[in-house]
């Protein structure tokens, strides 16, 4: 007996726009077969026409960036209200700068969570606020900030493009004055030993998985003085490091009998990743922690974007899990404004 239009199973049409890279290590066939098992079709977008020209779509996902693709999802979105885009650009936007996205750690008020100290540097001109003393550097410029060699040495823009992966290990102030090879607007993060680990925590909706990851080595005062000696410019770029690191150079070892630092307990990771996702109102992102080697605290350095779940085992069946879980949503919100719709009618006085 044929099978009735009613009791056909309902597709949840995914549309996605996303670079080249991203599809290939994201898109792969056994996700997309997988998907379609579950009723989720995946639908690329052609970002030279409008979106309200293709699907339908049920969801959209991107990790494109510009005015225009900004204003085709949100031509997109107020002609089809009930469709889902992952995420909005104005909630993404927060992470492309490194200041603004480690503000809602302070907000989260959660004990032995917080962010490393920092210091914008807007432009060149910013450098005569800073004053050294010993090895501090502090600036009075607008509230007084202390840091202290070493420091990593971030650009201030997190968009993805090649300039904003170029970090320094800066040593010395003669490596801010001299030997810096960034060029502002940029960060200078307090550099903390952290035995050399750093926790990525994956977060697609409810799902929280925290994995483990090598990180800088931890940083001795011998190891200070060695590395001044060695690059005399007060700065290291961070594929300097990777290679000191394979090259075993001594300066790296470190403490061998040092433990490294412990998988934060599975509760707290949820709390963190929890009020992050309402706090940015984001619904895939990734946090990197690191545990304060001096303190109980951890401390989040960064927050990316749509990272690679690739990465993870099983991320196909976690993501199909996150759609279904956003399919779920809608229905829901579907039948919650049918009901109300229901209810308004039933109270009308015009319609008795």
């Amino acid at each position: 007996m044929p099978e009735s239009k009613a009791e056909k199973t309902c597709i949840f049409r995914v549309g996605y726009a996303l670079p080249t890279r991203k599809t290939d290590a994201f898109m792969v066939e056994p996700f997309i077969t997988y998907a379609k098992q579950r009723d989720i079709e995946f639908i690329p977008i052609d970002t030279t026409k409008p979106l309200t020209e293709q699907g339908p779509f049920d969801c959209i996902i991107h990790k494109l960036y510009g005015h225009e693709w900004n204003h085709n999802l949100e031509h997109f979105f107020n002609t089809n209200p009930n469709a889902t885009i992952i995420d909005r650009p104005s909630a993404i936007q927060r992470l492309h700068n490194r200041i603004s996205m480690l503000e809602p750690i302070a907000q989260l008020n959660i004990p032995n969570i917080n962010i490393p100290n920092q210091l914008l540097i807007q432009d060149f001109d910013s450098f005569k606020n800073i004053q050294t003393a010993d090895q501090t550097i502090y600036t009075t410029n607008q509230t007084l900030t202390r840091l202290t060699f070493p420091l990593i040495a971030k650009p201030l823009l997190a968009d993805g493009s090649t300039n904003a992966h170029n970090m320094s290990l800066v040593l010395n102030h003669a490596g801010l004055t001299k030997g810096l090879k960034l060029d502002p607007p940029m960060v200078l993060q307090q550099f903390v030993n952290h035995g050399g680990v750093i926790f990525k925590v994956y977060v697609a909706g409810e799902y929280v998985k925290c994995v483990k990851r090598s990180s800088l080595p931890d940083v001795s005062s011998e190891m200070m003085e060695k590395m001044e000696l060695e690059y005399p410019c007060g700065v290291m770029s961070f594929s300097q490091i990777s290679s000191a690191v394979i090259a075993g150079d001594d300066a790296w070892d470190g403490d061998k009998k040092s433990e490294k630092p412990k998988m934060p307990e599975p509760e707290f990771v949820v709390e963190v990743a929890s009020g992050l996702r309402e706090a940015l109102g984001l619904h895939l992102f990734n946090f990197d922690m690191i545990k304060d080697d001096k303190s109980d605290g951890h401390l989040v350095v960064d927050i990316n974007y749509f990272p690679g779940y690739e990465k993870l085992p099983l991320y196909e069946s976690v993501m199909v899990d996150f759609f279904l879980d956003v399919k779920k949503s809608q229905e829901e919100k579907k039948m919650m404004m049918e009901n109300e719709n229901k209810n308004v009618d039933d109270h009308d006085p015009t319609q008795a």
